[in-house]
């Protein structure tokens, strides 16, 4: 089933939602950084924690897990970096769609990589390519930021959250752990994670290719994930707090929403923790990339006006 269909009404709607719903948000939130972070920390080796700790001057992974999101405002040559599009129709986007020049979420992550990897490279580079590589990779692992362009990976897709209307894919890089967040910070999270999924499944998840995760996160997103829309949805929603441009029908995101695919967020979280340690180790262990090279120059150049 096609998750987006898009008439010509909805089309002109969702201009108007870019400019009245909430500003989209940059990526997973802290938290899932976070508890990425601390998941791939427990399973660096000796060598890669080294190195780890030298680069980052003693902080860990999960301290610098939302650098990049940071200094986005002031990098705007890495926007492009926080997703990669596919087709609406296919879920296996084409290549052109891996190869964009600008760079996308999936030539960021095989692109930092190898600037990682290699030693001649200026410290410098290699500090802010770790840090670009443990944010990318983890945000290829939240699905919305392998989505469409045609809605700007659901930052246009309105639905109803808790009475407040709010766009899918800020509810996917926030609320979707706010009922985690009531009971554990983000090392408690990932320790939880730890427990309930054993090594040979982490070694399974890490033994695959970024191409492979793009594709693992569009499964999700024709799996289902886009919320089917109700027509009584906005029926209790005061006139005044509905953003212009918004009718019925919309999602709904309630607790059966919650349940189904909250456990499939914190799987994608488990999942980028396993596979961000796997890269570390090969890299500082190995001195070389795990990843194919970009497919494109890296890393991008920056705007004339940056």
């Amino acid at each position: 089933m096609n998750p987006l269909k898009l008439s010509s009404v909805a089309l002109a709607a969702v201009l108007v939602l870019a400019l009245c719903l909430p500003a989209p948000a940059l990526a997973w939130s802290r938290f899932a950084h976070e508890a990425t972070g601390h998941l791939a920390e427990g399973d660096l080796s000796p060598v890669a924690r080294a190195a780890v700790l030298e680069l980052l001057d003693g902080q860990g992974l999960a301290a610098v897990g939302s650098w990049a999101d940071e200094v986005r405002p002031d990098r705007p040559e890495t926007a492009p970096l926080h997703y990669v599009n596919g087709p609406v129709d296919v879920l296996v986007p084409s290549q052109a769609d891996f190869d964009l020049p600008q760079g996308t979420v999936y030539s960021a992550v095989l692109g930092y990589a190898e600037i990682l990897a290699d030693t001649a490279q200026p410290r410098i580079q290699r500090v802010e390519a770790l840090k670009f590589l443990i944010h990318f990779l983890a945000d290829l692992h939240q699905p919305l930021h392998s989505g469409f362009a045609e809605d700007r990976g659901a930052n246009n897709v309105p639905v109803l959250y808790q009475g407040e209307v709010i766009n899918l894919h800020r509810y996917w890089d926030n609320q979707i752990f706010a009922a985690v967040q009531t009971d554990f910070d983000s090392r408690e999270f990932a320790a939880v994670l730890r427990a309930r999924h054993g090594d040979h499944e982490r070694r399974a998840w890490a033994a695959s290719s970024p191409r492979d995760w793009v594709i693992g996160a569009r499964k999700l997103i024709f799996g289902g994930l886009y919320p089917r829309p109700r027509r009584d949805a906005l029926k209790e929603v005061p006139a005044a707090e509905i953003p212009p441009g918004v009718e019925a029908p919309v999602g709904v995101l309630d607790e059966r929403y919650r349940a189904i695919w909250q456990p499939v967020a914190e799987r994608q979280i488990a999942r980028a923790g396993a596979r961000l340690a796997a890269a570390l180790n090969h890299i500082f262990e190995s001195g070389q990339s795990p990843f194919a090279p970009p497919p494109i120059p890296f890393p991008p150049a920056p705007s004339p006006s940056g």
